[in-house]
C-alpha cells in the first residue's frame, strides 16, 4: 500500500567545508537548491565528505543528496550533533554507512537520489555527510535537509504524472521543422481533500507562504520503499498557487490541488 506523501522545504546549509572539491565545483553548490547545474565535484574519491553549520540549530528529520553519480557500492553517513566535534565524531543519531542507492536499481541517466528518513525530529546546528566506497570523482547536485510535512490522509484519486518539454518545434508551411532546444522536466499533479483545519492552519498554510510559485521544495509522492521510490521523488516548484477550499469534501476541512515542476 502506498505510504502517505511529503514535502520538505530545503534549510539552508550555512557555511560548508569539505575535504575534497574542483574549484569549479565546490562544495558550497550543494546549497544552490534552484540551479542544478551547479555541482560538488570532487578530484577523486578520498576525503569524501562535507560538513556545515547552519549558524542555530535547525529541526532535521529528513536528509536527501540529489542528483548524484553514486554506483552500486557507493555509500552515505549522516550526522548531526551541537558541535563540530559531535559530527567529526560519533554523534547520537549517527546514520553509519548507508547504501546510497536504495533499494537497489539502475537508472538511465546514472543519477540518483539518498533517502534518509530520521525516526523523529533532531534540532541542531552541525550536520556531516560523508561519501564512501565510490569510484572515481564523486558529483552531486543538492543536498537537503529538513523536515517533512505530511498529512495524516490520502491523497484524492486521479492523481496525475508527466512531463513538461521547455523547448519548442514548429513546422513551417512545407513541413520544415524549427526547433528550440531544452530540457523535459517531469511533472506531478495531485489533490489533498481531506486536510484537517489544523493541517491547514498549522502545516500546508505555513509551507506555502514559504514556497510561494518560485522557491523549491522535496516532494515524495510514495516514500514506500520499492524500485520505483525514485521515480516519485520530485524536487521543484509549484507552478500554480494551490488555494485552500473549505468544506469542498466535508465541514471542518480542507482542500489544496499541487502541480510540481521537478528539477530533477
Amino acid at each position: 500500500m502506498p505510504q502517505l506523501p511529503f514535502v520538505v522545504v530545503p534549510t539552508p546549509l550555512g557555511t560548508i567545508t569539505t575535504g575534497n572539491e574542483i574549484s569549479a565545483k565546490p562544495a558550497a553548490h550543494l546549497n544552490e537548491f534552484v540551479d542544478i547545474g551547479m555541482t560538488w565535484k570532487s578530484n577523486g574519491n578520498t576525503n569524501l565528505w562535507v560538513r556545515g553549520n547552519f549558524g542555530s540549530a535547525k529541526p532535521v528529520d529528513f536528509v536527501q543528496m540529489q542528483a548524484a553519480n553514486a554506483i552500486s557500492a557507493t555509500t552515505i553517513r549522516i550526522r548531526l550533533g551541537d558541535t563540530q566535534a559531535e559530527v567529526d565524531g560519533t554523534a547520537d543519531y549517527d546514520s553509519s554507512a548507508q547504501p546510497f542507492i536504495s533499494p537497489s536499481i539502475t537508472s538511465d541517466d546514472g543519477l540518483y537520489h539518498s533517502h534518509w528518513s530520521l525516526p523523529s525530529v533532531q534540532t541542531k546546528q552541525w550536520w556531516r555527510i560523508d561519501i564512501g566506497s565510490h569510484t572515481g570523482d564523486f558529483e552531486a547536485a543538492n543536498l537537503i535537509l529538513g523536515q517533512k510535512v505530511t498529512p495524516s490522509r490520502y491523497y484524492s484519486a486521479g492523481f496525475e504524472m508527466g512531463v513538461e518539454d521547455q523547448g519548442e518545434i514548429d513546422f513551417g508551411r512545407w513541413g520544415v521543422a524549427d526547433q528550440t532546444s531544452g530540457v523535459i522536466l517531469r511533472t506531478l499533479k495531485f489533490d489533498l481533500e481531506w486536510l484537517t483545519e489544523a493541517e491547514e492552519m498549522t502545516m500546508f498554510a505555513p509551507l506555502m507562504k514559504k514556497l510561494g510559485t518560485r522557491n523549491p521544495a522535496l516532494w515524495c509522492f510514495d516514500p514506500e520503499s520499492t524500485v520505483y521510490r525514485q521515480a516519485k521523488t520530485y524536487f521543484g516548484v509549484v507552478r500554480t498557487n494551490p488555494f485552500a477550499v473549505g468544506g469542498q469534501s466535508k465541514p471542518g476541512t480542507y482542500s489544496r490541488s499541487f502541480s510540481i515542476l521537478s528539477l530533477i
